[in-house]
């Protein structure tokens, strides 16, 4: 490990967009595979890449994760290797060490189906690559609403309480345990893990069945003995931080005399950018937050750069903050928005001041679409692990229908009807995938009928399919890319089940946007002004195949693409016409002119502020706030909740229909309090708006792609379990 040379598993890091995972073996990377990515043994150490691919440059995120039982060994491994990266990749990466169970909500967004902690390690002889064992036998503790986290815990009563969900695995049933305190949220997510377990890890071939409790048939009695009294809860609710200590911080310099001195710079936020020196590397210390950055100068001392991470190491002990503290170590140029935020001043190098200021945001970058090339892979799966593609295989595709799968025309791949299901063969020269696309309106027959046709498909193929379920707006980059450089076309409703498909109305309006990842999607929306979006493109296709492009203040040059793309498609001859220029013609198409979602924030869609999502609660006697991780959508909006949808210029309280009475009437208070902590000292007469769940307005309908106006959330998403 001292070899300059990087480590072989080092080859094609980074070179794909896409998220890469290796686990410290024996002193050695070796890449997990992406069905199993999420999946942790609790005695490991593992190395995490999160990659976005730009034209003339690339973001990098990478994560070094340690579980609770794993060795000092291990753990010094995982950060010599992560600094190796950092090298490998050109000091470009911001670094962020991660502790089981602390994670860090940029971590967790990259793993949709929530985080699973599993029983030992390598050391035990615990494989990542073990499929369809059908002998299992483990008990899953399901903690968490907004972050989803499956802990292994011992296979006993003992282990089990009313207020949560339990999963128990015996191989070919998978048993979803349901206290009977829990909520229906608790539910829903235990059942995405379950689901996950059985399409990633046994390729479909596991039973799922929902037990109540109270009603637990022999089977379990047999494995887990007489049911003694359970306790009521394990509410560790108290491991969040309270919201007000995120205003609390400090800036530190570190000394470059080769041991861990600091000196203060600044004893309280918000700071300004022009203390922050390139021949320096700072430490901004939020620890009462349970977070600590490190800012590495472009110009600082190599051997200070690289001590970054140590450093931090260090810090957190001379401070006596807890061991699970979470660490951020950021390149100079490469400052996420959670650290500009401590900042009065903060102004990137490509922003100037005057009018019309010029951001820098990931989601108008233009991406490359790179074809695959099955002449450079490995033929090894660690390979294929690592690029997290196969090769340039060919697909086949069929919508689920009443008898079963009828075949889709090849020249309609890449376009799905969202009360629709699909089935989706990719093959290559090792094997196959079977991706299972449910529509976000697709009947409960046509999602169980989905289930059991991928079961049957794989079958047929002898068993040996890797079976991955998709929901709409999920969709991963290499689905995606089987469709070459065609944007995704969601159409309004589907097949009906007696008079067959539905005629196409003579007036249509489509959706066009890019979102952070570089994924273009186009969703059929309702023709209607209320649907229109400042930050995106649409087309409105007329009868006479005629109609209008319309070309929203903050879209982008990959979505007025994509309008031409689906023009095309509908052919249809548009005319091209700019926000603020509409034609009377327009507007009578839409049924009159109506307010529709347009601010500033969302026009520049500035980096330094992206819109953030938190669910908020006072269950436990003070104002908790949990961020959503990753890109939020409408089913993230719980119920029996209050949220905040921080849109920077506003910020808005969503008000759940089951919301108890206390979190309604401190709603307001709450986003006060939120704005009054802002670490970057926030104007305090920031707009609070307040929506009420079923009336919503589109100035915050509008942060969400494709709002349903009315939609049970829990039963369409929990209609993937077999009864």
């Amino acid at each position: 490990m001292a070899s300059e040379r990087p480590p072989p598993a080092f080859a094609g890091a980074g070179q794909q967009s896409g998220l890469q995972v290796w686990r410290v073996e024996r002193l050695e990377l070796v890449p997990v595979p992406p069905s199993h990515h999420g999946d942790f043994f609790v005695g490991d150490a593992y190395l995490v890449l999160h990659t976005v691919r730009r034209p003339t440059a690339a973001a990098y995120r990478l994560h070094y994760w340690l579980g609770k039982e794993c060795t000092q060994d291990e753990s010094t491994a995982a950060a010599i290797f992560a600094v190796q990266m950092d090298d490998y990749l050109g000091g470009k990466p911001v670094q962020s060490r991660e502790i089981q169970g602390c994670e860090s909500t940029e971590f967790v967004s990259y793993f949709k189906g929530g985080i699973k902690y599993k029983a030992g390690g390598v050391a035990s002889g615990f494989n990542h690559v073990v499929t369809n064992d059908l002998s299992a036998q483990r008990l899953l503790h399901i903690k968490g609403r907004r972050v989803v986290r499956a802990t292994e815990v011992p296979l006993a009563w003992t282990s089990f309480n009313k207020g949560d969900c339990f999963i128990i695995d015996l191989g070919t049933e998978i048993y979803q345990w349901c206290g009977s305190s829990c909520n229906k949220y608790e539910r829903l997510k235990a059942t995405q893990v379950a689901v996950g377990i059985r399409d990633n890890e046994r390729n479909g071939r596991s039973k799922l069945i929902t037990v109540e409790e109270g009603s637990e048939p022999d089977q379990l009695t047999e494995v887990l003995g007489s049911k003694p009294e359970l306790s009521e809860c394990d509410d560790n609710d108290d491991e969040l931080a309270d919201i007000t200590n995120r205003r609390s911080a400090k800036l530190y310099m570190v000394n470059a005399s080769g041991s861990m001195k600091v000196s203060l710079v600044a004893e309280e936020n918000p700071f300004s950018m022009a203390m922050l020196l390139s021949e320096e590397c700072f430490i901004l210390d939020n620890g009462a937050a349970r977070k600590i950055f490190v800012w590495k100068g472009k110009d600082a001392n190599p051997q200070e750069r690289k001590a970054a991470m140590k450093n931090a190491e260090q810090f957190i002990q001379q401070m006596n903050y807890p061991a699970n503290t979470q660490i951020q170590v950021l390149p100079e140029g490469g400052e996420t928005p959670i650290f500009k935020q401590f900042f009065k001043d903060w102004k990137d190098k490509d922003q100037s001041d005057g009018f019309g200021k010029v951001y820098v945001t990931e989601r108008v970058a233009k991406i490359e679409q790179i074809e695959f090339d099955a002449t450079k892979l490995h033929e090894s799966p660690q390979m294929a692990a690592q690029h997290n593609m196969v090769d340039d295989g060919s697909g086949k595709i069929w919508r689920v229908e009443s008898s079963g799968r009828v075949p889709v025309e090849p020249e309609t791949y890449g376009q799905f009807y969202g009360g629709d299901c699909y089935i989706i063969l990719y093959t290559y020269p090792k094997g196959q995938i079977i991706y299972t696309w449910q529509g976000a309106h697709a009947t409960k027959d046509e999602l169980t009928a989905s289930a059991f046709l991928t079961v049957q498909l794989d079958r047929l193929l002898n068993g040996q399919a890797v079976q991955i379920r998709v929901s709409q707006g999920k969709e991963p980059a290499h689905l995606l890319s089987l469709f070459k450089n065609k944007p995704l076309i969601v159409y309004k409703d589907g097949t009906s089940r007696n008079e067959g498909q539905k005629p196409a109305p003579p007036t249509r309006l489509f959706q066009i946007r890019r979102n952070l990842a570089a994924i273009t999607r186009i969703a059929e929306v309702d023709v209607d002004a209320m649907s229109l979006n400042s930050n995106d493109v649409f087309v409105l296709k007329l009868p006479n195949n005629s109609g209008y492009t319309w070309v929203g203040k903050g879209s982008s040059e990959e979505e007025d693409r994509g309008a031409q793309y689906i023009a095309s498609i509908l052919n249809c001859q548009t005319a091209k016409i700019s926000e603020g220029q509409e034609p009377e013609e327009f507007w009578k198409a839409l049924g009159g002119k109506k307010k529709y979602q347009t601010s500033l924030q969302l026009l520049t869609r500035a980096e330094d502020h992206p819109p953030r999502l938190y669910g908020c609660s006072n269950k436990t006697g003070r104002f908790i706030i949990e961020e959503v991780p990753g890109e939020f959508t409408q089913d993230d909006l719980a119920e029996d909740d209050v949220m905040l949808l921080d849109a920077w210029e506003q910020v808005f309280v969503w008000i759940g229909k089951d919301a108890n009475e206390t979190e309604r009437q401190e709603s307001v208070k709450s986003a006060k309090r939120y704005i009054e902590t802002d670490p970057s000292g926030r104007d305090k007469r920031t707009s609070i708006v307040i929506v009420k769940q079923g009336h919503e307005p589109p100035t915050f309908t509008g942060w969400f792609l494709l709002w349903c106006l009315s939609v049970d959330k829990v039963e369409i998403l929990s209609t993937g379990k077999d009864k």
